[in-house]
């Protein structure tokens, strides 16, 4: 059958009508509002930490810590890769890694103090420290007239080294003795941490003669060992309680100056011991990455202060149940420097200090801090941060440059040159433009002076303390600023800028940039137009000439002495010509040098024998200057 036949033999019905459909009207009920929920009850760190443990793998839950803002403010706590989990082979960088500074300023303040001391002390590695020191102490506890011992632990993940030295009293003279430390490497084994402004310290004398009495038998080859394992990339342990804890330190800081960068650092753990340095040591140590490797554990009523000592690193205070952990030196003074103390320097059980305070529930601190000592904390906090941010702030400063070099350009189109326009307008100012620029050149001025005072405070050791890319900076700060303060200088009345009237940090820009051998490699062919004078003294070279031109006018005996200056001022012009040191701008038709230019050439006369500038002057040769080959 066809498919057309099944059709015409079915008949087909129509399909039933339905009412149009009218949907339900839904009963009108009142708003309801939602519950308001609590807010999140606050979870004790540890927890947060268990909780971050079992979620390592997943990288999008620490987006949020690292997006933070506050995490620029507080870098006590590096939510970095080292965070995912607080295993024990972790557990030493991470301990580290948190005693960096503390950069913070607000009213939590002392609850990431109270945070970063509960980390600290859920680590482990203060109990595993004060375990090896007791076993150190029950061995050889019968013997206290010893001397200093050493003892070593190699275990799975850390090497523990133990001082134990014998106990000494507070109160007699020798405790509060204190050893200057001075000189070459011969005469002061320190002499590494000494800076060009800070040239000697005083180190505990007790301390210093401990240390001296094991450096040739002991600590050199303990140093050489240490050096070993930290290549292996074995975490390093040194500790130490009371007067043996102050020798760790000692020896810490002697360790860490062969410690390469690359390598992991050392961590000291000292419990109850004596401060070691004086306001000088503080001071070298205060920005240094040094600080950031020692733990002072300290019983707020048993750890002495001697008057003249100061604190370096991080401290965790302890007040019966309570603790804070801070690294602000002047703070550890002020809490720990209010109470009694023992009259001995000796054996105190921190095991069970260390057990009172993990019994504490966490988060439950009833710590009561003067509200003045947190006030001055977070004061002394923001300038620190301040400190640090010098070389982030390098950046913003360069915007400050890229106006002055809009300053030189648009001064070339008048003919004349920033440094004589500056010079002009300095004296009548003509726009709100180069008012602005004057502005600019005290904004750069106080950076880079600053900047300076911050690295002459650090250890000689370190000198690529300004990272090449901020030395190049400062050297086009020199060229580009100086000038300008040359200008102010003359225009003073002021002369002799070179010899008597320069600001220190141009000189010290100009030794490291020097030093570090940074010149590059110039193509000869190259164009000049946006040179800066490699000597940024040039122009008053040239005031000085200029200076010497107006006095042959006026006097007619000593002519003589007079021209050999200007010779040996056209000698040093020369010389930087012939090497394409100097900028083409100096010859632009307004500026101070073509002014000398056309006196010399008057009072010279060129009757004598010529020379090789004044050839290139009188046939304008300095016209295709610095063009490109």
């Amino acid at each position: 059958m066809m498919i057309s036949e099944v059709y015409e033999s079915t008949p087909v019905k129509p399909p039933p009508v339905q009412p149009p459909y009218k949907p339900p009207t839904p009963p009108v009920k009142p708003p309801t509002l939602s519950p308001v929920k609590p807010p999140p009850a606050y979870k004790p760190l540890h927890q947060r930490l268990n909780h971050l443990q079992h979620h390592r793998s997943n990288h999008r839950r620490f987006n949020h810590l690292r997006t933070n803002p506050q995490r620029h403010r507080l870098r006590v706590f590096m939510w970095d890769s080292m965070w995912p989990t607080l295993k024990e082979e972790r557990m030493y960088e991470s301990v580290r890694h948190v005693l960096l500074p503390l950069q913070v300023r607000s009213s939590w303040h002392v609850r990431k103090c109270l945070e970063l001391g509960e980390l600290v002390l859920n680590s482990g590695l203060l109990h595993k420290s004060w375990n090896r020191i007791s076993e150190v102490y029950e061995s050889t506890h019968q013997n206290q007239d010893s001397g200093l011992q050493i003892k070593i632990y190699q275990e799975a993940i850390h090497t523990v080294v133990v001082f134990v030295a014998p106990s000494i009293r507070k109160n007699t003279p020798l405790n509060s003795a204190s050893t200057l430390l001075s000189g070459p490497q011969d005469q002061n084994p320190f002499h590494f941490l000494c800076s060009e402004k800070i040239s000697s310290f005083s180190i505990h004398t007790p301390t210093n003669q401990l240390f001296n009495s094991a450096y040739k038998n002991d600590l050199i080859q303990l140093k050489s060992e240490l050096l070993g394992l930290l290549k292996s990339k074995k975490h390093v342990i040194i500790t130490g309680t009371a007067i043996g804890g102050s020798v760790a330190s000692l020896f810490t800081l002697w360790l860490l100056e062969t410690v390469e960068p690359k390598l992991k650092r050392p961590l000291c753990i000292t419990f109850g011991s004596p401060l070691i340095g004086d306001a000088s040591l503080q001071q070298i140590l205060e920005n240094s990455l040094r600080s950031s490797c020692f733990l002072h554990v300290a019983d707020a009523t048993q750890t002495p202060i001697t008057q003249g000592f100061k604190p370096f690193g991080t401290f965790l205070i302890c007040f019966d149940s309570e603790y804070i952990c801070i690294d602000d030196p002047d703070a550890v003074t002020e809490l720990l420097g209010s109470t009694a103390y023992t009259d001995i320097l000796s054996w105190r059980d921190y095991g069970r200090v260390l057990d009172r305070l993990t019994q504490q529930e966490a988060g439950d601190s009833k710590l009561m801090i003067d509200e003045d000592v947190i006030s001055r904390m977070a004061e002394r906090a923001e300038k620190t941060k301040q400190r640090f941010d010098q070389l982030k702030k390098l950046n913003e400063i360069k915007i400050s440059m890229i106006f002055l070099e809009w300053y030189k350009k648009k001064s070339k189109m008048e003919k004349t040159g920033y440094y004589d326009r500056f010079k002009t307008h300095v004296a009548c100012p003509v726009s709100p433009f180069d008012m602005d620029i004057e502005k600019r050149k005290r904004e750069l001025n106080d950076y880079w002076i600053s900047l300076v005072e911050e690295v002459e405070k650090k250890p000689q050791s370190r000198k690529a303390l300004l990272k090449t890319r901020s030395l190049y900076s400062g050297n086009n700060y020199k060229r580009m600023v100086e000038p300008l303060d040359i200008a102010e200088c003359y225009l003073s009345g002021r002369t002799g800028y070179r010899a008597s009237g320069r600001a220190r940090h141009y000189d010290v820009l100009e030794k490291w940039f020097k030093a570090e051998g940074l010149e590059p490699a110039r193509c000869e062919k190259r164009d000049l137009s946006d040179l800066l004078t490699f000597d940024s003294c040039f122009w008053s070279e040239v005031e000085e000439a200029m200076l010497v031109i107006n006095t042959m006018k006026t006097k007619v005996v000593g002519r003589d002495v007079l021209m050999e200056k200007l010779v040996r001022f056209e000698e040093y012009v020369w010389d930087m010509i012939r090497k394409r040191e100097v900028s083409p701008e100096i010859f632009l038709e307004g500026s101070s040098f073509m002014k000398w230019w056309r006196e010399y050439k008057e009072i010279r006369g060129f009757s004598s024998s010529r020379s090789d500038f004044t050839e290139f002057m009188n046939n304008r040769m300095y016209e295709s200057y610095g063009q490109a080959c």
